[in-house]
């Protein structure tokens, strides 16, 4: 069922081109995960959903009989910083704004901050400052949720027990719609990757598309030779290299390893992994697939 639509949205700054005629259908009970680098427009596109700030032009449609302000819970990347509040106000003072919010108690879970609950906002670390604006964007209970860089000042352990609590979340009907820097957590537990690249959405499907289409296996090693010496090769998807590290990516392990059994003796260090996201992310290129 198709809970958000987004028809030939556009945005600029200035001159510069950040979103070109983005056309979306999102699905509930869903992870969507938006990745792209850094200026992407990826915060931007969230924003003109959100109404924070305006599209040039284009259609942002929620498709609900309730007031969409009233199904979706955000979480930006600033943490909300007021002075002079405790842990217990602030939670109350978010629950108020919805006509059927949470629990205190089960936003209080969520934040981790039991022991917390009198003290000021302002005395808490940034990873529980991040849990804490977690537990906010809950507090209406939304269908469907928004979190753009959850996870940034998160210890391992924190960021282990958000996902969980993602997972549940989909599990019980939710739609998400998450931006991270962190890809191989976002690897794990979304259905559907978007990467937002040159202003438009150059790829819109699962993992294992993209691998199908990018390549599914890493090959990593060291070597002095030049990146030149393995252009030739037949197998390789994309050839990514930093000093003297490189990165093949491939559909044919064993087919490449062949081709490559001429520079054995001059390869150190060589590994086969599986394409990971990060590296997927790295060497794609939108205009290489027509």
């Amino acid at each position: 069922m198709t809970i958000l639509e987004i028809q030939h949205v556009n945005k600029t700054f200035g001159k510069r081109v950040v979103l070109n005629d983005i056309s979306l259908q999102i699905e509930s009970s869903s992870i969507i995960a938006l990745v792209g680098a850094n200026g992407a427009g990826k915060t931007t596109l969230i924003n003109i959903i959100l109404n924070l700030i305006p599209k040039d032009s284009g259609q942002v449609t929620f498709l609900t009989k309730n007031n969409w302000k009233q199904i979706t819970g955000v979480m930006m990347q600033d943490n909300i910083a007021l002075h002079r509040i405790t842990i217990k106000e602030i939670i109350n003072l978010t629950r108020s704004y919805f006509n059927h919010p949470l629990s205190y108690e089960e936003l209080l879970s969520v934040s981790g901050l039991e022991d917390h609950q009198n003290s000021l906002m302002t005395g808490l670390s940034g990873g529980q400052k991040r849990r804490l604006t977690f537990a906010l964007a809950l507090a209406g209970d939304p269908k469907v949720l928004f979190l753009d860089e959850p996870t940034v000042g998160m210890d391992s352990n924190s960021r282990n027990a958000f996902w969980q609590e993602i997972d549940h979340l989909k599990k019980s009907g939710k739609t998400i719609f998450v931006t991270s820097h962190y890809l191989e957590e976002l690897e794990n537990i979304a259905d559907r990757f978007l990467i937002l690249q040159n202003s438009i959405i150059a790829f819109d499907g699962t993992i294992k598309q993209l691998r199908s289409r990018e390549g599914q296996s890493l090959i990593e090693f060291d070597s002095e030779l030049n990146q030149m010496d393995f252009k030739g090769l037949q197998d390789i998807v994309s050839l990514n290299v930093v000093g003297h590290h490189f990165q093949i990516i491939t559909n044919d392990v064993n087919q490449l390893l062949a081709e490559l059994t001429p520079y054995l003796k001059a390869i150190d260090n060589l590994q086969i992994k599986q394409a990971t996201l990060d590296t997927l992310l790295l060497n794609y290129k939108e205009n290489t697939h027509e």
